[in-house]
């Protein structure tokens, strides 16, 4: 399957980087309803978003942001879901800091795909080495991590998705303290 058709949602069928393969009309429903699970499981959930790893593409700490409901524009989320999504977003990128997954982040969301969802992709090191800095170099950087995934790799991000899992009930349980 070819990158792109990933990125669109062009694709009624992926096989997620645990070599599990999918069928689907719309991947992003089948996240939101649980029919597909990407792998390490969900990360966050609340009402109208689901946070989880990336299925298809291991990279470590690579985690998309799944709204619950069909729809395909940020524009389409109510005012009271964009300030929801926003503090996933915020809090998402601190985990991601404060865990050293990466010092940067790129967020990414395209219309194009048929479901929205948005992506919160870690600029690592060896990323900025091989391919430079800036959204243009997304593609490759995601084509390479498939094509050169090792168990070790897969290993580390299942035990990342953990770390941010117990991270994200700290932070919910902090909050709820104050």
């Amino acid at each position: 399957m070819e990158i792109n058709e990933i990125l669109t949602g062009d694709s009624n069928q992926i096989s997620d980087f645990l070599g599990k393969t999918y069928k689907f009309e719309c991947l992003g429903c089948e996240i939101a309803t649980k029919k597909i699970v990407p792998p390490g499981g969900i990360i966050y959930e609340d009402e109208t978003f689901i946070l989880a790893i990336d299925p298809v593409i291991p990279i470590n700490g690579f985690l998309v942001i799944t709204a619950k409901r069909h729809i395909n524009s940020i524009t389409e989320l109510s005012k009271e879901e964009q300030y929801k999504l926003v503090e996933i977003i915020n809090k998402t990128i601190l985990i991601l800091k404060d865990l050293k997954i990466a010092k940067e982040i790129t967020l990414v969301q395209e219309e194009r795909s048929k479901h929205f969802h948005m992506w919160i992709f870690p600029n690592q090191d060896w990323m900025i080495e091989k391919f430079g800095k800036g959204v243009s170099y997304l593609r490759d950087i995601c084509e390479y991590a498939k094509q050169t995934v090792s168990s070790d790799d897969i290993q580390e991000i299942l035990k990342t998705i953990e770390k941010i899992k117990i991270a994200y009930k700290k932070e919910l349980i902090d909050n709820y303290k104050n």
